[in-house]
């Protein structure tokens, strides 16, 4: 074998390599939930709130957004159903809330109560990635 042909070889393997490892040093691309506002575990929580969801990645796009407006549940503490609204923004026209999700109960919460939202873990970014796990906000609404 001569020298330039194990070069070739040696050129298509680093690059095979790195075709391969580039997704991994990218960093992982996995759809998080950054925060809520008000946060998980809040009290005196207003019975007309409004909880803004920030995630890792965008999750209003028309591609996942009918998808994502079914993946969240308001449980009273008694494990009943709650109305709940999904709002989103249009990230074709407010690229800046492409993160966001805010959530809100149809009607006033009953006061000094404790609820939870639940996230399903099918909840889906852009990007393709999921959620995975349900994720739970639980707070407690003010006396």
């Amino acid at each position: 074998m001569s020298f330039q042909s194990l070069q070739k070889k040696i050129f298509v393997l680093i690059a095979l390599s790195l075709l391969v490892l580039s997704p991994l040093a990218a960093g992982d691309k996995t759809v998080m939930l950054d925060s809520s506002d008000p946060p998980a575990a809040a009290v005196d929580v207003l019975v007309d709130a409004e909880f803004v969801l920030t995630f890792t990645s965008n999750v209003i796009n028309m591609k996942v957004s009918d998808n994502n407006r079914s993946c969240f549940t308001l449980l009273n503490d008694n494990g009943e159903s709650v109305a709940l609204e999904v709002l989103m923004a249009d990230d074709q026209i407010e690229p800046e809330f492409k993160r966001i999700i805010r959530v809100k109960a149809h009607e006033n919460l009953n006061k000094d109560s404790g609820y939870s939202i639940v996230i399903s873990g099918k909840l889906k970014a852009k990007n393709g990635s999921t959620l995975g796990e349900d994720t739970t906000i639980s707070f407690r609404t003010a006396p």
